[in-house]
């Protein structure tokens, strides 16, 4: 079965948006954006066209691709100090040369609606924070949506960056799956994933996960393109599709942060 990603992602939305209306606030959410990547100036926009469509303001930053550290922290300091601002987003990832962490950490808790400041993914680690990284809202609205219990089942989690795999692995092992986590220097991984009930993929890696990688019937959720979506989809159980996957309910749960941090 093919996961329905808009649906569950206009489902959250709807509850946002009753959530939202009964709070009387006019809240404005910001998005900053270094260099030209075609694919994260998609992403920006999917998530203005949702935020406005329930009438949150939506603003965009954007920044040349050569910027420096000292100079875009400098930025981000003036944008997360507008009061009128309630939520900051950095669109990952940055060019290369940019000290990703550092710039992330200027993001104060109460704004931080992806969860990646080291201030608000210690409040995470710790069980202390009062919302969940949108990758892994995402995954939780999906178990939700089909009565997924993960607790006793085995888990395979492809990758451990900052977005998916490093936030994915400690909440799976706290709803009481048993996880591997899967790297790079990981020695034949489909040893791991061929015994998981569940794998998540956040790699952004083409093709990475192949049906002989996977357990019959298995749940299949993928951040990263790394599935081989025409050959896995006929042996898993459930999986997120390339379109209308993860992406609409991961955009859906940001504005669910942004909105239950300002309740």
């Amino acid at each position: 079965m093919i996961i329905d990603g808009k649906k569950i992602a206009q489902n959250i939305l709807r509850q946002v948006q009753d959530k939202f209306s009964k709070t009387e606030k006019q809240l404005k959410i910001v998005a900053v954006l270094v260099g030209g990547n075609p694919e994260l100036k998609k992403f920006v926009e999917l998530k203005k066209k949702a935020a406005e469509g329930i009438g949150i303001d939506f603003r965009v930053y954007e920044f040349p691709e050569n910027i420096t550290n000292n100079k875009l922290r400098e930025e981000l300091n003036k944008i997360v100090k507008v009061k009128t601002t309630h939520g900051v987003i950095i669109e990952l990832p940055l060019p290369s040369h940019l000290n990703t962490q550092y710039l992330l950490n200027t993001i104060p808790e109460e704004k931080d609606v992806d969860v990646l400041s080291q201030k608000s993914q210690g409040a995470f680690f710790a069980d202390r924070s009062k919302i969940l990284p949108p990758s892994v809202e995402a995954v939780k609205q999906i178990f939700e949506e089909y009565k997924i219990n993960p607790k006793g089942k085995t888990a395979a989690v492809f990758g451990y960056g900052l977005l998916v795999g490093k936030l994915m692995g400690h909440w799976l092992v706290n709803q009481g799956a048993t996880v591997s986590i899967i790297t790079e220097f990981t020695k034949e991984p489909e040893k791991f994933s061929k015994e998981a009930d569940i794998i998540v993929s956040g790699v952004g890696e083409k093709k990475l996960i192949t049906d002989g990688m996977i357990k019959e019937r298995a749940l299949v959720i993928d951040f990263g393109k790394d599935v081989d979506f025409e050959t896995v989809s006929k042996r898993a159980g459930l999986i997120t599709p390339p379109v209308g996957g993860v992406g609409p309910i991961v955009v859906a749960a940001v504005l669910k942060n942004l909105v239950e941090l300002w309740s």
